[in-house]
């Protein structure tokens, strides 16, 4: 029969008790002459059962801290077995969930269970959602478009019967202020028997010849640093100086009154509609304004207008009559033809003179 030294037994009893009750046990160690007989075989068998319970434990407490990032050891132990078939389970789980993350929504598990149906609802739930979101992002986006292309066109549209500087004002802060510009040149603009023409030609034939003549007075304008202010029937006025600021205000309305009638000139040839024009040229002070509340109108005061339209009516088909005023504001870039003192409606006697064109150094450079 075996004997036993009961110390042994004990100690085995108690790691197998502490193992029992999930507590870590030490080793069952014998002394290296102990023979080979069944104890030494049980010991053995003991401590391979405390080598892999510590791996378990080791792993289990891994996983249950959020880290699989765990080497499990060789075992016989089927919750070994299972642990490693977990971690890796878990691991992939990790890798769907990053993929669903970076908006791969087409991710499903079907490896856990009741788990893997609640993870591949909330992976659809999670799809749905997010395609509803974007729907809603394109939609905001397409209105957001709508709201710059209607806000684009506002500014256009405001720009079109107001000066820059007025419209900022507008928008900014919803009103304007009147303003009073010393130096100005202002010309009106008006087409010769337009009246008479008028009463024999079919209205869309005389609003589209209108529109026509208008929109390249416009360009002209605009090309020489000018403003249309507005048009009165058939009368057309602009201004030069109120917001550039520059010295040669007199200079480009000139320059501009000088291209509308370049332009009618090219436009008549060969056209059985011909038209001309009568400038008047003026050079003073005004006080611009918008007018109303609900309709803007950006409108200039003062007697420089009237004395321009004074000018306008003593001048003569496709010419350009100035002002005294205006022709000490040119200088000398301009060949002009003096008329003398003419009688004007409230005024008196004022002088007058033609431009007939930019003098030779001028049109040089």
């Amino acid at each position: 029969m075996l004997e036993v030294n009961e110390t042994y037994l004990d100690r085995l009893s108690e790691a197998v008790y502490s193992l029992l009750n999930g507590r870590p046990a030490a080793p069952v160690e014998l002394p290296p002459d102990h023979p080979q007989d069944e104890l030494r075989q049980l010991a053995g068998y003991v401590n391979s059962l405390i080598a892999e319970y510590g791996t378990l434990s080791a792993g289990i407490s891994s996983i249950a801290r959020g880290n699989l990032d765990f080497t499990i050891g060789k075992g016989k132990l089927e919750a070994l077995q299972q642990l490693k078939t977990l971690q890796g389970n878990l691991r992939h789980l990790t890798w769907k969930t990053q993929r669903i993350a970076g908006g791969d929504f087409e991710q499903k598990v079907d490896f856990m269970g009741d788990f893997s149906t609640a993870f591949n609802s909330m992976t659809r739930q999670l799809k749905e959602a997010f395609e509803k979101i974007e729907k809603q992002n394109e939609e905001l986006s397409e209105a957001y478009r709508a709201i710059k292309r209607e806000k684009e066109k506002s500014d256009r549209l405001l720009l079109n019967i107001l000066p820059v500087r007025v419209a900022e004002d507008l928008k900014r802060t919803g009103k304007t202020s009147p303003e009073m510009f010393e130096h100005v040149t202002v010309a009106f603009a008006d087409i010769v028997g337009f009246t008479n023409l008028s009463a024999e030609l079919d209205p869309k034939v005389l609003i589209d010849e209108l529109n026509e003549i208008f929109t390249g007075f416009d360009l002209i304008v605009e090309r020489n640093g000018c403003e249309r202010i507005k048009t009165i029937g058939d009368a057309y006025l602009a201004v030069s100086g109120m917001n550039s600021g520059t010295g040669r205000h007199a200079r480009n309305i000139v320059d501009a009154a000088l291209g509308m009638i370049r332009f009618l000139e090219e436009r008549n040839a060969g056209r059985e509609l011909r038209w001309q024009v009568r400038i008047g040229i003026h050079s003073g002070r005004v006080v611009g304004g918008v007018v109303g509340i609900k309709k803007y109108i950006y409108d200039v005061f003062g007697d420089t207008i009237n004395t321009a339209c004074r000018m306008e009516q003593n001048s003569e088909p496709m010419k350009i009559n100035i002002s005294e005023a205006a022709r000490a504001e040119i200088g000398e870039h301009y060949a002009l033809f003096e008329r003398g003192e003419l009688n004007v409606k409230g005024k008196g006697g004022m002088k007058m003179y033609f431009v007939t064109g930019p003098r030779r150094k001028e049109m040089e450079e």
